[in-house]
């Protein structure tokens, strides 16, 4: 990458890290494209030279969360043919990341102004959980038919994105890893595993 290339990655990444900070602040509806470019302190012209639009511009902060979120995730989960215990380190790492700060704020703001702009709820979707669950679907499927991969994920994805929301209006409460833990092992004691493909068939 050449110095001009690499000065406009870097610009696009103060862009998208001072965005971060408004949106997550004062929300999407009250955050404008004037109120980046001048927490920014340049021009304009500059910000609009990277994002035509206040959506591109948050689909970009989507995609820079998605991009950790995913890379924490994919350490326990690519190249692993599923077993209990591979499953229990995902869910545990899966609940972790969605403990974190920022994927919090980002869940907050699309629930809150999620029906009012209906297509920051599609954006993150199809950004976020969406990738997530094929993700999770590709690991059930290295030992399962494609059917029962499918009710695997959702049961899965279910039970956690469940306990997250119960711990979200818990006064004060963010969990410990002993909570973490005891919750997994009973979401692991009551899923009903089903017969494993035939891997010689495919």
């Amino acid at each position: 990458m050449g110095k001009r290339e690499l000065n406009k990655a870097r610009k696009r990444d103060e862009i998208v890290k001072v965005a971060t900070r408004l949106f997550f602040k004062q929300g999407y509806a009250a955050t404008t494209m004037s109120a980046i470019a001048d927490a920014l302190g340049g021009s304009k012209a500059t910000l609009w030279a990277h994002f035509a639009a206040k959506e591109d511009l948050f689909a970009a902060v989507i995609d820079k969360h998605v991009e950790t979120f995913s890379r924490d995730i994919d350490e326990v989960l690519t190249g692993q043919t599923f077993s209990p215990a591979s499953l229990r380190r995902a869910c545990l790492r899966f609940i972790d990341c969605l403990q974190n700060e920022n994927s919090m704020l980002l869940y907050r703001l699309v629930v809150a102004e999620g029906e009012r702009f209906p297509e920051i709820n599609e954006m993150f979707y199809a950004r976020g959980p969406s990738k997530m669950r094929a993700c999770i679907t590709e690991f059930f499927a290295t030992r399962f038919r494609p059917q029962d991969a499918e009710r695997l994920t959702q049961v899965t994805v279910a039970a956690v994105l469940g306990y997250r929301s119960d711990l979200l209006i818990r006064p004060g409460g963010s969990g410990t890893k002993t909570q973490h833990e005891a919750f997994i092992d009973n979401l692991m004691a009551h899923l009903s595993f089903p017969p494993e493909k035939d891997v010689a068939a495919g």
